[in-house]
């Protein structure tokens, strides 16, 4: 018998955020059509944009699936997490590539390193995004001292009042 009580391997940490993890049923729940988009966190979505634009979908079919405008899935393009995570995804491609390619002997192993090295840093760089925008969505969550900022006043310059010369007037009423 164990001397815990419970499976240590199984304990997670308690302190601090969760980390982020991808979700591949994701993509074939949103491939069927049973995903919606304003229903995703914003990392979520990018992640999930990106592993179908990496699939070659085109944008009006990720548009359909995910039951959102075009425009909304250009945009959710360009956000750094959709940006990193196609830029993972080209790494991991071109690391499956490499590898088969050492296998027939045509990459030297220095070169499937690199390769490795590079795609871990991918990984690396946006693990740290999310970790850092969802700190921010922490802190912006969290109220703050209300700043007050005061302007001097400054008296209003008055423009002098220009009299005018009587004018003739423009008709004249005849008397009978």
């Amino acid at each position: 018998m164990s001397d815990h009580l419970f499976d240590v391997a199984a304990v997670t940490a308690l302190h601090g955020p969760p980390r982020w993890q991808e979700d591949d049923a994701l993509i074939e729940a949103a491939m069927n059509g049973r995903v919606h988009h304003s229903h995703l966190q914003p990392v979520d979505r990018a992640w999930l944009i990106a592993q179908l634009t990496h699939r070659n979908h085109t944008t009006e079919t990720i548009a359909a699936w995910l039951h959102c405008s075009r425009r909304t899935v250009q945009m959710v393009r360009r956000e750094a997490v959709a940006v990193l995570t196609l830029r993972l995804l080209a790494a991991e491609q071109a690391a499956k590539r490499a590898s088969a390619r050492a296998d027939a002997a045509r990459v030297t192993p220095a070169a499937m390193a690199q390769i490795l090295a590079e795609r871990d840093r991918f990984r690396d760089q946006r693990g740290q995004l999310i970790d850092q925008l969802a700190e921010m969505r922490r802190r912006c969550n969290e109220p703050c001292d209300q700043i007050v900022i005061v302007k001097p006043i400054q008296p209003r310059r008055r423009r002098p009042q220009r009299t005018c010369a009587p004018t003739m007037p423009l008709f004249e009423v005849a008397s009978r």
